[in-house]
């Protein structure tokens, strides 16, 4: 076994973890809190297998002795380079988001340079599009399950309420995902690799397009439904050619949109009646109705950006800064349409970073885009078309949610296509060490990935632990400390450790946690403004005696948050309280 692993080429070994990271480590589900990063349970052991793809081709690369690179290499490290900066200059951020969102963008780089130190040929590249094609209908027949068998896998699916989730536990990032997989499988219809393929093959890309088709169809996603119409239109019209070469195969294609389009017309009938009342706004361009609120949240998000449209107001700070503005607005427009609970992203990536990183931020992205466009259409108009075409689903997805926070996967699928497009134009130069130097990079990278390997281990029986202390009703707060030593959900596990303490000692009819109590609410709830926190860090000041401050507490929160009924009650009886 070990004689093979060794005779294996660069090529074949890349295939392998790639394989990995875009097939088994995308299924993993265990219950969770829900949410981003690595509350998502299948975030974690796609992480793990990036991570192993990074490290292996660091030991690629110290074999061959030669690194690769894409031309626009130093355009594609804007972004992290921008981020470091924002680090010096912002004063007013968060050092463990800035160092967590940091560490995610600079994977990512590090994960597409990896890609190249591979070698990858151009059959070693539609291999891969192909497992993205097997993982398409891994996840498209797991999404059929939960609308049709939503109990045949009790142990092991996620709660779909017969929505096709699969693993994402939100439909619109499920509906992004198919998306580009139907775009991947239109691409490799025009590619040689179709004119002449074996029976398996013609199997695999008709079957991923059949459910890749049914899945953005019957979820109602706007984004996926508008992604997968224009990206089908431009790959057609590039490659119209190709497709009548291939009569037997594009009439099977057709024929399974056609019938998915038909399975799916229930989802169809439910996104055009959403998109019926995204326009309906009063005089001053207010939402007030229908399902159009983040017209207001994108005309909050502006109006923070313009208050530092430098640098930003830092990582970390846009729940603070965002609620603050929020308020005001309210009181501008009372009856703007805003959701009533906390949120804690403006659903649009770019806006997130205008708000957090301001123009430097928006800098380093713009130039990172500017280079794959123009590295898209260096290999000539129509290719270009096709690869443009490609990365529409994820990038119009970017501009209405926060795809890679949600899942990790749409980020590493992104990767992988950014590669596609950047390995027509790479280049090699020698990269020799010492002996001494090239030993320390090995035990550093080992140690580094079995290092950050253990942690995400660790964080799986945090979430598990976490769950479980909830489910038992916050009764055992010793379940928490796994999750109190986890980098990833320290804060929640604070929160709740916290909270429990509090309400024991408030049911108890006492009050000496409350001034521990007060002093580390008062400066959680500036970053993290939960609608809880404000309930409880006022009968916190009730306990001490310090009316004044409940009172102006729970205004606060309901400033914030004045569509929440449990807010409007615990206001009622704080203020009785106080009175009394």
């Amino acid at each position: 076994m070990t004689d093979k692993i060794l005779r294996m080429t660069p090529q074949q070994f890349g295939l392998i973890l790639l394989g990995i990271l875009f097939l088994p480590a995308t299924l993993f589900f265990q219950p969770n809190l829900g949410g981003i990063g690595m509350s998502i349970s299948h975030n974690i052991t796609v992480w793990i297998a990036a991570v192993l793809v990074i490290s292996s081709a660091t030991f690629v690369l110290l074999k061959s002795k030669q690194f690769s690179s894409p031309s626009v290499w130093l355009a594609m490290a804007a972004l992290p380079m921008s981020m470091i900066m924002l680090g010096y200059i912002v004063d007013s951020f968060l050092p463990t988001q800035w160092l967590f969102r940091q560490l995610y963008i600079l994977g990512g780089f590090l994960f597409l340079i990896a890609l190249f130190q591979f070698h990858f040929t151009n059959r070693d590249i539609e291999t891969v599009l192909f497992i993205l094609l097997i993982s398409g209908i891994i996840h498209g027949f797991y999404g059929a399950s939960q609308i049709f068998w939503p109990n045949i896998l009790p142990l092991w699916i996620t709660p779909s309420n017969e929505i096709p989730y699969s693993v994402f536990q939100q439909i619109n990032m499920h509906a992004s995902f198919q998306a580009t997989i139907l775009l991947v499988g239109f691409y490799l219809l025009s590619r040689p690799v179709t004119l002449k393929s074996g029976p398996v093959l013609k199997l695999i890309l008709v079957s991923s397009i059949f459910l890749s088709c049914f899945t953005v169809a019957y979820s109602g996603s706007r984004t996926g439904l508008l992604a997968s119409g224009v990206g089908v239109i431009i790959l057609t019209l590039c490659n119209w050619r190709s497709f009548l070469n291939r009569k037997n195969l594009s009439s099977a294609v057709l024929i399974s949109v056609i019938a998915a389009l038909f399975f799916g017309s229930q989802g169809l009938q439910r996104g055009s009646q959403k998109l019926e009342d995204l326009t309906v706004k009063n005089s001053l361009g207010v939402a007030e109705s229908g399902s159009n609120s983040r017209i207001n949240i994108y005309k909050i998000s502006i109006e923070v950006f313009l208050q530092q449209p430098l640098n930003g107001h830092g990582i970390g700070s846009f729940q603070k800064v965002w609620h603050e503005q929020k308020a005001d607005y309210l009181e501008r427009f009372p009856e703007a349409n805003l959701p009533a609970a906390r949120l804690s992203h403006p659903h649009n990536e770019l806006l997130f970073w205008m708000v957090e990183g301001g123009g430097i931020a928006i800098g380093g992205i713009l130039i990172s885009v500017i280079a794959i466009i123009y590295a898209s259409f260096s290999c000539g108009w129509r290719r270009g078309l096709n690869y443009i075409a490609l990365l529409i689903p994820i990038g119009l997805h970017t501009l209405v949610e926060l795809p890679f926070y949600i899942s990790n996967i749409p980020w590493f699928l992104l990767l992988f296509l950014i590669f596609l497009i950047l390995s027509h134009n790479c280049k090699s130069k020698p990269f020799v060490l010492s002996h001494m130097a090239e030993l320390t990079v090995r035990w550093s990278v080992t140690i580094l990935s079995l290092g950050i390997t253990v942690v995400m281990l660790q964080t799986i029986q945090a979430n598990h632990n976490t769950i479980r202390f909830l489910k038992e009703g916050m009764a055992e707060p010793a379940l928490l400390q796994p999750a109190l030593s986890n980098p990833f959900f320290s804060n929640t596990a604070e929160f709740y450790f916290m909270r429990t303490l509090l309400l024991r000692e408030l049911d108890a009819r006492q009050g000496k946690f409350a001034p521990q109590f007060i002093d580390w609410a008062s400066s959680y709830i500036e970053y993290t403004p939960m609608p809880q926190l404000y309930i409880d860090l006022s009968r916190a000041y009730l306990a001490t005696g310090d009316k004044a401050k409940a009172i102006e507490t729970i205004e606060d929160g309901l400033a914030r948050y004045p569509r929440i009924d449990r807010l409007k009650e615990s206001a009622r009886i704080i203020r009785n309280a106080a009175n009394n």
